[in-house]
């Protein structure tokens, strides 16, 4: 195993867990998780960013009823029901880190 320092200061994981087609349970494909994330991921792009902040991909954080969900580390944010028009807030509070 090899073990390397992170090479970004803050990391976002969206939620794009997609269930199957009749599941009980909501999930946060369905409700926009995945243009979430390639909307923040864009911003950060557009902002020169992306060697300080990552947005990646998720699976299920839990929590499905209140979708879509993104999950922001070091500081551990779970933040939850995100809109779109959250996400200049969102990013906002990320680009004040760096």
């Amino acid at each position: 195993m090899l073990k390397f320092p992170v090479p970004f200061a803050t990391t976002v994981f969206v939620c794009t867990n997609k269930r199957p087609d009749g599941h009980p349970k909501p999930c946060c494909a369905n409700r926009g998780g995945l243009e979430l994330r390639e909307e923040l991921r864009q911003m950060v792009r557009d902002a020169g960013l992306e060697g300080q902040i990552r947005v990646f991909k998720s699976g299920c954080l839990g929590c499905c009823e209140q979708g879509p969900m993104a999950l922001k580390f070091p500081d551990g944010e779970l933040m939850m029901g995100i809109k779109p028009e959250d996400l200049p807030m969102i990013f906002a509070d990320l680009a004040s880190e760096e």
